[in-house]
C-alpha cells in the first residue's frame, strides 16, 4: 500500500505567503518616500517606519520559504506513490513534471514554468543585490540627512529628492521582478496541486462513488488516501 498525502492546505498557505512576501517587498521599495516626507517636516524620525518595514519583509520572506518548502516536500513525497523516481538535479522539476503524468505537452509546459520560476527568482535576487551595492555610494549622505531631519534641522530638498529618489529607482526593478516571480510561483503551485489531485481522483474513480469524491472536494477534508500498489510496485495512469 502507498499513501498519498494531502497538500491542499500547504498549497493555500504557500500561495498566500508567497503573494504576501512579494507585496511586502514592493511596499518596502517605496520606503524612500517616507524619508522624503519626513525631510519636509523637521523633527520627524522615520526610523521606526523603516525598521518596521524591513522587519515585516524578513518575516514575510521567511514565512513564504517555510510554507513553500512544506508544500514542495509533501508534493515530492507523493511522487513515489505515482511510480516516479526523483532524478532531476533542478529542484522542483521532478515534482512539476512528474505530477502531470505522461502527456508530452503538459510535461513541456511544466518544465518551462519551472525554469521561468527559477529565472525570475535569480533575476530578483540579482536586482536586489545590485541595488544594495549601488546604494552604498550615497549611504553616508543619506545617514547625515536622516540625522539632521530627526534633530529638527533643515536640509536641501533638492538633495533629498536626489538621494531618496535614486534609492527608489534602484529598488523598484527588484520589487517588480519579485512580483513577476511570485506570479509564476502561484501558477506553479496551483498547477502541481491540481495535477496531483486529478491523478488521485482518476485512481480512486473506480473505487469510490462519484458523490463521495465531490463531497471531498467541496469540504476539503483530509484528501490523504491509501492506494493499492500495482504490478511492479508502482501506480501509473
Amino acid at each position: 500500500m502507498r499513501r498519498i498525502r494531502a497538500i491542499s492546505g500547504w498549497a493555500t498557505a504557500a500561495m498566500l505567503a508567497v503573494a504576501g512576501a512579494a507585496l511586502t517587498h514592493l511596499c518596502v521599495a517605496f520606503l524612500p518616500l517616507v524619508d522624503i516626507w519626513a525631510a519636509h517636516r523637521p523633527g520627524t524620525d522615520a526610523a521606526a517606519v523603516r525598521l518596521g518595514g524591513w522587519a515585516a519583509l524578513a518575516v514575510a520572506v521567511l514565512t513564504a520559504w517555510v510554507a513553500f518548502a512544506g508544500w514542495a516536500g509533501r508534493a515530492r513525497s507523493n511522487l513515489a506513490a505515482f511510480g516516479i523516481r526523483a532524478t532531476s538535479a533542478v529542484p522542483l522539476m521532478d515534482v512539476a513534471v512528474g505530477s502531470v503524468g505522461r502527456s508530452p505537452l503538459l510535461r513541456r509546459r511544466m518544465t518551462v514554468l519551472t525554469w521561468l520560476w527559477w529565472l525570475g527568482l535569480l533575476l530578483t535576487v540579482t536586482a536586489v543585490g545590485v541595488a544594495v551595492l549601488a546604494g552604498l555610494d550615497n549611504l553616508r549622505e543619506i545617514d547625515d540627512v536622516r540625522e539632521r531631519v530627526a534633530a529638527g534641522g533643515t536640509v536641501d530638498r533638492v538633495l533629498v529628492s536626489h538621494l531618496f529618489g535614486r534609492q527608489l529607482l534602484l529598488r523598484l526593478p527588484g520589487a517588480a521582478l519579485g512580483i513577476a516571480a511570485a506570479v509564476v510561483a502561484l501558477i506553479l503551485i496551483a498547477r502541481v496541486t491540481s495535477a496531483q489531485y486529478g491523478r488521485v481522483a482518476r485512481l480512486r474513480g473506480s473505487l469510490v462513488p462519484p458523490a463521495t469524491l465531490r463531497a471531498l472536494r467541496s469540504t476539503n477534508e483530509d484528501w490523504t488516501v491509501v492506494l493499492p500498489v500495482a504490478v511492479g510496485g508502482t501506480i501509473r495512469e
